[in-house]
C-alpha cells in the first residue's frame, strides 16, 4: 500500500481613525491573548531548496537561514498547494486549498469570493493579539475605487491599526524595478536580473518596516501584547536583484546546469509543461545563458538572507525571542533549467517544494532537527495557531461553512507523523492542442477560460499527477470525462533531505505494467482528496 488510509490533508493615503473604528466595531476579541506566544511570519518569494539548511550539492549562500535552522526544525518535504504566487497565498494565509478559495490565477482576490472567512492574520486578531506586516503577504490583487482604498492587503480585517495602511514596498511603491527599469516583464532569465549597490530595495525597506513594527509592539522587552508579525520578503522574484558582492560569490565557471535540459526521453506529457524561457520543451537555453541566470538567481537569494539577517538580529536584540516562534517557508519553488522549465508553474518537485523551517524555544529537544513529514503550505495556519496557544476560526458562519482544511504540524516538531500526502494542482489553458505546451498559461486568465487542471499527489515513494478537463461553467474539473494525461515518478531510495533535482522526475512510468496497482491506488487517494 502506497500509505495508510487514515484522512489526508482534511482537517493609499492614511486613514488611521477609520480603521481603528472599524477594527473595533468589527472584531469580537476573547481573553486568549492573555499568555499567548507571539509569531513571526517570514514569507520568501519563489525560493527553492537548494540552500545550505538542505544539504544540496549546489549550495546557495544563506547564512541566516542556515543559522536559523540550527534552532528548530527544518521540513524535508514541504510543499505548497499552487505553484504560483496568487494562489498559494490565498491557500496558506487562509488555511484552504485552490479548489475551496477558488483562486488559480494572479488575478483574482479570494476576500471578494470569501467575505465572511477568517484571514490567517485575522485569526490573531480574533484572539486579541496584535496583527502586523510588512512586505509582500498576500499577493495583492489591484481593485477599483473606494475597494482600493480601503480594503488593500485584507486592511482592517487582517491588520492591527499599527499596519495599515499596508507597506509592501516592492509592489506598492514599484522599488522593486528602480535603477533595474529595462527587465520590468521584459527579457527572458538571461537578461532580468541586475547588480546594484544597496541591493533590492524592496527588501531592504520590507525590513526597516517590520524592525520598526517589533519596536513599536515591544517595550524593555516584553511585548505590550502578543504579536503576530508577517514578513514578506520579494527576492529571488524577478529581476534578480543584488549586490555586486553577492554576484562575486557565484564564479560563473563554478556553476553547474541542469543535466535533463529537455523532456526529451522523459514520457512525460506535454501539458506538465509551461512554455517559458527555453525556446521549447525540446530545445534547452545555452550553457552559458543557464549560468548567467543561475548565478543571478542565486546572487538575489543571497541578498534576500542578509536583509532576513537583520530582522532576526533585531528579534534577538528586541528581548521576546524566547516567546517568539518563528515560522519561515517559501510561497513556492522556482525550476533553474530542469526539463527546460525556468519559472514555477509546474507540479514537479521543485516547483512545489518549499523550504520550511519552525523554531519555538519552548518546546524541548527541536533544535537543528529535521522532520520528514509530508507537510503542506495549508497547514501553517493551524500550525501557528498551536504554537500561539490559540484557536482556529470556527465562530464565524463563512469559518463553519469552510472549515479551515489544514492540519496542525506541532506533533511534527517532535517527531510524530501527522500527514501520510501532499497535494498540489496547475490549471493549464493551451492553445493549440497540438503542442499543449505552448502559451498555456493562466496567469491573468479568468477560470472560465482554462481547459485542464493538474493534480497531483506526494507520498513517501511516489508522485502522482492527473490532467483533466476543465468544467468552464462549474469551475470543477471534470473528473468524469477521464484522465487526458498521467505521470508518476518514482523516489524509492531517495533521502528525504536530498534535493538534487537533477536526479529526480525524469522519467514518467505511469504506463509501466509494473506500477499498475501503485496507479489504481494513487488515483484513488487522488480523488478522495479533490473530487469528495
Amino acid at each position: 500500500r502506497v500509505l495508510n488510509q487514515r484522512a489526508v490533508g482534511v482537517e493609499s493615503c492614511p486613514m488611521r481613525s477609520f480603521y481603528l473604528i472599524v477594527g473595533l466595531c468589527c472584531l469580537i476579541l476573547t481573553s486568549n491573548s492573555a499568555h499567548a506566544k507571539n509569531i513571526v511570519h517570514i514569507q520568501i518569494d519563489d525560493l527553492r531548496t537548494e540552500i545550505g539548511a538542505y544539504n544540496t550539492n549546489h549550495v546557495i549562500h544563506t547564512p541566516n537561514i542556515d543559522k536559523l535552522a540550527k534552532k528548530g526544525v527544518t521540513f524535508d518535504r514541504a510543499y505548497a498547494q499552487q505553484a504560483l504566487c496568487n494562489p498559494s497565498r490565498a491557500s496558506y494565509m487562509t488555511g484552504r486549498y485552490p479548489d475551496t478559495t477558488k483562486v488559480w490565477n494572479l488575478i483574482d482576490n479570494w476576500r471578494v469570493k470569501h467575505q465572511l472567512w477568517t484571514s490567517l492574520p485575522g485569526m490573531f486578531l480574533q484572539n486579541g493579539m496584535k496583527s502586523l506586516g510588512s512586505g509582500k503577504t498576500y499577493h495583492d490583487t489591484v481593485q477599483n475605487g473606494v475597494w482600493n482604498a480601503l480594503f488593500e492587503y485584507d486592511s482592517f480585517r487582517s491588520w492591527s491599526p499599527e499596519s495599515l495602511p499596508y507597506r509592501n514596498p516592492g509592489w506598492t511603491q514599484g522599488i522593486d524595478f528602480l535603477g533595474c527599469p529595462e527587465t520590468r516583464w521584459g527579457g527572458n532569465v538571461t537578461v532580468a536580473w541586475c547588480e546594484r549597490e544597496l541591493g533590492d530595495m524592496s527588501d531592504v525597506l520590507t525590513v526597516d518596516h517590520a524592525i520598526d513594527l517589533l519596536n513599536g509592539a515591544v517595550t524593555n522587552g516584553t511585548a505590550d501584547t502578543p504579536f503576530y508579525l508577517a514578513v514578506g520578503l520579494h527576492k529571488p522574484h524577478m529581476p534578480w536583484i543584488a549586490k555586486p558582492e553577492h554576484f562575486a560569490m557565484y564564479d560563473l565557471n563554478d556553476i553547474e546546469v541542469a543535466k535533463q535540459k529537455t523532456l526529451n526521453g522523459t514520457d512525460i506529457p506535454e501539458i506538465a509543461f509551461r512554455d517559458c524561457d527555453s525556446p521549447s520543451p525540446y530545445e534547452p537555453l545555452e550553457d552559458d545563458d543557464a549560468k548567467i541566470a543561475r548565478r543571478a538567481y542565486y546572487a538575489a537569494v543571497t541578498g534576500m538572507d542578509e536583509e532576513l539577517g537583520r530582522f532576526l538580529h533585531a528579534l534577538e536584540a528586541s528581548g521576546v525571542a524566547e516567546d517568539t516562534a518563528i515560522v519561515l517557508h517559501g510561497d513556492h519553488g522556482w525550476q533553474l533549467g530542469e526539463r527546460g522549465m525556468w519559472a514555477k508553474n509546474t507540479n514537479w518537485e521543485a516547483a512545489v517544494r518549499v523550504p520550511l523551517i519552525i523554531t519555538a524555544p519552548w518546546i524541548e529537544g527541536i533544535e537543528g532537527t529535521r522532520s520528514d513529514e509530508l507537510a503542506e503550505l495549508v497547514d501553517i495556519m493551524p500550525t501557528m495557531a498551536e504554537l500561539a496557544g490559540i484557536d482556529v476560526p470556527t465562530k464565524h458562519l463563512g469559518d463553519r461553512m469552510d472549515p479551515i482544511e489544514g492540519k496542525s504540524l506541532v506533533k511534527s516538531l517532535t517527531g510524530q507523523r501527522v500527514k501520510d500526502a501532499a497535494f498540489s494542482q496547475y490549471p493549464r489553458k493551451p492553445k493549440d492542442m497540438s503542442e499543449p505546451w505552448k502559451s498555456n498559461g493562466v496567469g491573468h486568465d479568468e477560470p472560465e477560460t482554462f481547459l485542464y487542471m493538474g493534480y497531483s499527489i506526494r507520498v513517501d515513494e511516489w508522485r502522482y499527477t492527473e490532467w483533466y478537463p476543465w468544467d468552464q461553467d462549474n469551475l470543477v474539473a471534470r473528473f468524469d470525462d477521464g484522465v487526458y494525461a498521467r505521470e508518476l515518478y518514482d523516489w524509492r531510495g531517495i533521502e528525504s533531505a536530498t534535493m538534487d533535482y537533477d536526479i529526480v522526475e525524469n522519467l514518467n512510468v505511469a504506463e509501466h505494467a509494473e506500477n499498475a496497482e501503485v496507479t489504481e491506488q494513487l488515483h484513488d487517494l487522488l480523488l478522495a482528496q479533490f473530487n469528495s
